[in-house]
């Protein structure tokens, strides 16, 4: 993965850290903050059981309380919740299509060897001189006979 890329999917980022960044910027907290490691994974995990949107925005509701926000309205834990959701989604197809790729690689079989490379030219290579045809030169008679024709 690049690491010039400009976002964090093809930089190949963690996808806890964007969820603690998102996550923590809609509770105001910074996204370091050990509170968040725990809510994070189970974002992480209930996208991984195949959870909605809708269910990570009733887990986030209940969030709310317990880092001293306002009872915000539905629309607010609604959006994170989609928010949250496509980015764990994002981060965890692009892991598993890496590690498949890397499979895919693995099972490939290995390239011949230099050796084996230059052996196998050598033996494609034509036995003598004689059977190369001749050089001709430009301005012979020879030349002039096959451009001609």
């Amino acid at each position: 993965m690049s690491r010039t890329a400009s976002n964090w999917v093809d930089r190949g980022d963690p996808l806890e850290d964007t969820l603690a960044r998102v996550l923590g910027h809609a509770l105001n907290v910074v996204d370091t903050d050990a509170r968040l490691a725990e809510h994070v994974l189970t974002v992480r995990g209930l996208v991984e059981a195949d959870a909605t949107e809708v269910h990570v925005a009733r887990f986030v509701r209940t969030l709310l309380p317990l880092f001293a926000q306002p009872d915000a309205d539905a629309r607010l834990s609604r959006t994170l919740g989609i928010a949250l959701w496509h980015i764990a989604k994002v981060g965890l197809v692009r892991d598993r299509a890496q590690r498949r790729a890397d499979e895919l690689v693995r099972q490939l079989p290995a390239p011949p060897s230099l050796a084996e490379q230059l052996t196998s030219a050598i033996l494609r290579a034509p036995n003598s001189v004689a059977t190369r045809e001749p050089a001709i030169n430009p301005v012979s008679p020879q030349a002039q006979a096959k451009r001609r024709r």
